[in-house]
């Protein structure tokens, strides 16, 4: 078998494999066998007809068919070994005619994992985020709480301001109206920015038994009833407030319970946003060129985790394509910037814990399957079986090991070269970012 191996781009490249006549012979005899154990002819059992009628019964086309599904895999197969490539996808494949007596040559294009270069990663160096919490936070997360324990109260005949709350009846819908069905009443804050603009906005000054209609960005009309107008009623800052809405005895110890929830919230942000720079830096560095197939697979991953999540809260895709106005070649454009840093980040991670030497120990391991089955609340045993199965396993420890590389990364970025180095395992003069 002769592979000759071009290279179309750093992450794609294109394989030329001619297969000798013996092999198409073989590959010719093989598919004659399948094919007799497969198609009926009358007079015979299946698989004891004659070469020849067998031959004239299905066609020669038919015959090259088989024999090509029968060959060209495994040559393909085989034609990557040699070559010493990853792909990363399955491959796009054009068969020239097969032809008795002659090669059979294919050429099959494929997409390869993307080569990394992360440039001088161990030069990074960023400012912690200040995780301060003020008396004007706490004071807003106050408000907050008195807002969630409000109670809504009906104005009778006064028009609606900003901020109320109207209920509306719709009673008629010209167009694509999205959300909004015949019949249905719904509760509008007034500004709120949940519905669209020109309802919102149609809704200042309004008063019970008002009817109007709304002309949406879409065109279509929204015709309704008002049903109810109401205003909420925050609750007075007492004691029994704190006791009502947070358990605790006094406000002081409300203002003390919120700031302690606070300052855990903001350091819990500063660390996010932290992470996030010394990624943001690494990818400043590296040249990672990415395939379209891999994205497009990341895409349909995200939408994926998207369609489950929505299915949780009982919204079907369509629905909320719908809803959101999109359709889903405009949903997938959305994701593909969020698909390829992804893909990067999870790249340049890989990468850092290749040259830094990050692998998670067997201890780590066992602790992260322990946590799986707390977390699918099943037993160990079934959790590490499952995980066995179709690479899943290897998913897990891949996640480790990208979180070693993002701590091996902070603590450099942010100042901590010991521990690091403690993270890596490696001495600070080993390697770096330059391979």
């Amino acid at each position: 078998m002769k592979v000759e191996v071009r290279k179309e781009a750093p992450s794609r490249a294109v394989l030329e494999v001619e297969l000798p006549p013996e092999t198409v012979s073989q590959g010719m005899e093989r598919a004659l066998e399948q094919l007799n154990r497969r198609v009926e002819i009358r007079g015979f059992r299946r698989g004891k007809a004659p070469k020849t009628l067998l031959e004239r019964y299905v066609g020669k086309d038919a015959i090259y068919e088989e024999a090509v599904k029968l060959l060209v895999p495994d040559a393909y197969s085989q034609a990557i070994q040699q070559s010493g490539m990853h792909p990363i996808a399955q491959p796009e494949i054009q068969v020239q005619a097969v032809e008795e007596g002659k090669p059979l040559r294919f050429v099959a294009t494929v997409d390869l994992v993307p080569d990394v270069r992360l440039g001088d990663y161990r030069a990074i160096r960023a400012e912690r985020t200040p995780a301060a919490v003020t008396d004007a936070d706490i004071d807003a997360a106050i408000e907050d709480l008195r807002a969630r324990h409000a109670q809504l109260e009906t104005l009778g005949d006064q028009p609606a301001a900003s901020g109320d709350y109207v209920l509306v009846r719709v009673t008629e819908i010209s167009g694509a109206a999205g959300r909004f069905v015949p019949g249905k009443e719904y509760l509008v804050e007034v500004g709120g920015g949940t519905y669209p603009p020109e309802l919102e906005t149609g809704l200042l000054q309004a008063a019970s038994g008002r009817r109007g209609t709304a002309t949406l960005a879409s065109g279509a009309a929204v015709t309704y009833e008002v049903v109810d107008v109401k205003r909420r009623r925050l609750p007075d800052l007492t004691n029994e407030f704190a006791r009502t809405a947070a358990g605790v005895e006094t406000v002081p110890v409300l203002r003390e319970t919120l700031r302690e929830r606070a300052h855990r919230e903001a350091q819990q942000r500063a660390e996010q946003e932290d992470e996030q720079k010394a990624v943001d830096a690494l990818l400043q560095r590296a040249t990672i060129e990415l395939p379209t197939s891999l994205v497009d697979h990341e895409v349909h991953h995200l939408i994926a985790d998207l369609a489950e999540s929505l299915g949780r809260r009982g919204i079907t895709m369509e629905r909320y394509l719908q809803v959101q106005e999109k359709t889903e070649e405009q949903l997938r454009a959305e994701l593909r910037p969020a698909a390829e840093k992804r893909l990067r980040t999870q790249l340049a991670l890989d990468e850092l814990a290749r040259l830094e030497d990050l692998q998670p120990t067997q201890e780590e391991m066992d602790r992260e399957v322990e946590n799986v089955a707390r977390g699918l609340q099943q037993e160990l045993a079934r959790v590490r079986e499952w995980l066995a199965q179709n690479g899943r396993l290897d998913m897990l420890r891949a996640t480790l090991r990208r979180r070693k590389a993002l701590t091996f990364l902070i603590q450099s970025a942010y100042g901590d070269p010991a521990a690091a180095t403690a993270a890596g395992a490696r001495e600070p003069g080993g390697k770096g970012g330059q391979e």
